[in-house]
């Protein structure tokens, strides 16, 4: 089990992850995870984004119905598409994002969480337009420590198909 941040791996999750998936195709129902939310995070986010006085001082935080420092839903977006970022094998791979649906927000992400990254692939599909793309749907959520969803969304993406004959075999 993790206990740090993901950038305090020995592998880079994008090598993880390209290692196993020279293995097998990701298919749809595959589910891949990932990393911690520290205040000095939430407070230079937030100063410069959001900052109003629970996410910048810890005392104002403390006087919130949350008791502790937590950060902005608008960095917890971020910290999900970030740790997703993390994960692809090919950023590159990616030609755009077509959109994000269903964006809920659960739970606050507070100071000292650790943050597991969930992303389900729902739907692959051959783009109708070009065929040399495809669009792919996930369903992302990301969870702390205690298992509970502190935000949840699909999101849509376009992207680079390989060419056939580097599609690695099942």
């Amino acid at each position: 089990k993790q206990d740090a941040s993901t950038s305090q791996m020995i592998f880079p999750v994008a090598a993880v992850i390209e290692f196993v998936s020279s293995f097998v195709t990701l298919e749809p129902g595959d589910m891949i995870s990932t990393g911690r939310l520290n205040a000095e995070e939430i407070i230079d986010f937030c100063e410069k984004w959001d900052p109003l006085p629970f996410h910048i001082d810890e005392r104002a935080a403390e006087q919130t119905p949350v008791g502790r420092l937590f950060t902005s839903a608008i960095h917890t977006v971020a910290i999900a598409i970030r740790l997703g970022h993390q994960l692809q094998t090919e950023p590159v791979a990616t030609a755009i994002g077509l959109g994000w649906d269903e964006v809920r927000f659960h739970a606050p992400a507070r100071a000292g969480d650790r943050l597991r990254l969930r992303g389900e692939i729902i739907e692959t599909r051959v783009s109708e337009g070009n065929p040399s793309l495809g669009v792919v749907r996930s369903l992302i959520s990301l969870t702390n420590q205690d298992g509970e969803t502190v935000i949840s969304f699909k999101a849509a993406a376009l992207i680079r198909r390989r060419p056939q004959s580097q599609k690695p075999s099942s």
